[in-house]
């Protein structure tokens, strides 16, 4: 499967008699003209949806084009756009944001595109083509100046607002001095993106795509070609973060899609549309790739905006790189992929390793102590080993449960002395000023590194060292390996099903975790204690878990090894 334009319009027209049964006929409905969302209701955001029928309709391979009950329906569909916008000409989303700029922009985006080919074709004698350039060119002409006073909520929402401002300007000229200086307001911000290509929200599934798309639909319609220099940095960055079935790391998110397993189709198009810029073989192959393991249609976008690219034969694909190590200083990440097998180490999680091996995934590698409250590692000051063959990370013991300090060592409180009587209302305040009885900290230092096998062909080896110091001895310290369910695990004289909500001490030796023939094996194991639950450790009912229980001090050093099944 690839980023083909008759591909993808076969798959594109099988979509619009689902679009037309969301669309409500009924002229007795109050909602008539507009699109029925999952939710049962008929959002004023989803006059976007009638960007569809415009595709549909202008795109000449289209069983659809010229189809002028298409533009009847998208007449339809903005004259119910125009009955729901607010008065400032802003669309809602129904399931979180009310008079919103945001959105707008979002749905203009959606719409732009087709009013600036439909003024092409209208050019060119069609009148169908006219009367949707006109019915929608009347949505984004009116919502600009609401876009302009209404501000954002997320990073992404600014250069969603700059590349909708910019379409708007582009189609209408007379808009410019009223919205031009809030697109340059946006942009003397700069661009988020760091040295390493990441944005802010660091949301590889959802909001990359999104910041793509916008910086270089802005990049088109204000001729600033510069603006995709960030989205190239961040198409490199996420390719290096996807494993070998397309999906992506998603545990360093700040958004919703942490911890989701997606592959981001939504990339595809901002890969194509480089690729096509640059000559970028390898970029293709990635939008192809996508595609393929995503099962996406893909967006027609960059062949609406460009027609000679409705042809890409003169696109040679280059097949990107599976072996790979990457030690991004900015990002605080450490990826390494050895065909089949991916793996990440990455900063301020209290999941700070994963790996995958084909169907078998070791998830998450956590540890925990029972020290106080300050026995749950995050790592911080992430540092290189041997330039990237591996990385450390360092968890100080600090304590931040108590709101009126911040504590770096386990403490007990004195009597205040003074007089002060504490009730509910004071207390947090008062503990502020007491005296303590302190223990010394624990600090707990991971280093991973890969270790060159030479001869291996189907996997990888890492080593996951562990140590303690300070603090006392003799405290309850695990790791905690977290293992998605579906599989085996064979331990010496045992084969267990692998199953969610369970868990397994690996008192010695090694345990394989085994799904079809993709196998991930690890130890040596150790049983100082059988705490099945511990104090600073969070349920993980999802995954099956396997515990190697420690006492401090520690020094252990974890073998990972991933292989194919060989009997």
């Amino acid at each position: 499967m690839s980023y083909n334009y008759r591909r993808m319009l076969a798959l594109f027209d099988e979509q619009i008699p689902a679009l037309v049964s969301r669309q409500i006929d009924d002229p007795q409905h109050p909602e008539v003209g507009g699109f029925l969302g999952a939710d049962g209701l008929a959002g004023s955001n989803q006059v976007s949806s009638a960007s569809t029928y415009g595709y549909a309709y202008l795109l000449p391979e289209s069983r659809h084009c010229g189809d002028t009950d298409l533009v009847e329906r998208i007449e339809r569909a903005a004259e119910w756009g125009r009955r729901r916008r607010t008065p400032a000409g802003r669309f809602e989303l129904l399931a979180t944001n009310f008079d919103s700029s945001p959105d707008t922009g979002f749905t203009i985006q959606g719409m732009g595109p087709v009013v600036r080919a439909a003024r092409k074709a209208e050019a060119a004698g069609d009148d169908g083509a006219r009367r949707i350039a006109l019915a929608l060119g009347e949505l984004i002409h009116t919502a600009a100046p609401g876009m302009v006073a209404g501000g954002f909520h997320t990073p992404n929402h600014r250069w969603v607002l700059v590349s909708a401002l910019a379409m708007a300007v582009e189609l209408f000229p007379d808009l410019d001095e009223q919205v031009r200086p809030t697109i340059e307001a946006y942009l003397a911000e700069t661009i988020d993106v760091n040295a390493d290509g990441e944005f802010i929200e660091r949301s590889t599934s959802v909001y990359n795509p999104v910041v793509d798309r916008s910086l270089r639909l802005a990049a088109e319609s204000l001729d600033r070609w510069e603006l995709l220099d960030p989205v190239r940095a961040n198409l490199e960055l996420s390719y290096h973060l996807m494993h070998a079935d397309g999906t992506v790391v998603t545990s360093v998110s700040n958004r919703q899609d942490r911890g989701a397993r997606v592959v981001p189709v939504g990339l595809a198009d901002s890969y194509y549309t480089v690729a096509r810029r640059d000559n970028d073989g390898r970029f293709a192959a990635i939008a192809d790739w996508l595609l393929e393991r995503g099962g996406g249609g893909g967006s027609l976008e960059p062949f609406l905006t460009h027609p000679e690219w409705r042809d890409d034969g003169d696109v040679v694909r280059r097949a990107p790189e599976t072996a790979y190590r990457k030690y991004y200083p900015t990002a605080r990440l450490w990826r390494v992929r050895r065909g089949a097998t991916s793996a990440t180490l990455a900063e301020g999680l209290d999941t700070p390793f994963s790996l995958r091996h084909g169907a078998a995934e070791l998830s998450a590698v956590r540890i925990s102590s029972t020290y106080f409250a300050t026995g749950r590692f995050v790592g911080t000051d992430m540092a290189p080993i041997d330039g990237d063959r591996g990385a450390r990370l360092h968890h100080a013991g600090v304590n931040p449960i108590y709101p009126e300090k911040l504590y770096d060592r386990p403490i007990y409180w004195m009597p205040i002395g003074d007089g002060t009587k504490v009730d509910a209302g004071n207390w947090q305040e008062v503990r502020g000023r007491r005296d303590t009885f302190e223990l010394p900290p624990m600090a707990i230092d991971i280093e991973v590194c890969e270790i060159e096998q030479g001869h291996a062909m189907d996997g990888a080896a890492f080593d996951l060292r562990t140590t303690t110091s300070g603090g006392v001895d003799g405290v309850p310290v695990q790791l905690e390996l977290l293992f998605e369910p579906g599989g085996t695990i064979e331990v010496e004289g045992a084969i267990l099903e692998a199953h969610a909500g369970t868990t397994l001490f690996l008192k010695g030796g090694d345990a394989v975790y085994r799904v079809g023939d993709d196998e991930i094996t690890v130890g040596p194991g150790h049983c100082a204690h059988t705490m099945w639950k511990m104090h600073n450790s969070p349920d993980a009912p999802q995954a099956f878990r396997l515990l190697i229980a420690l006492l401090s001090p520690v020094d252990h050093t974890l073998r990972i090894r991933t292989a194919r099944f060989n009997a």
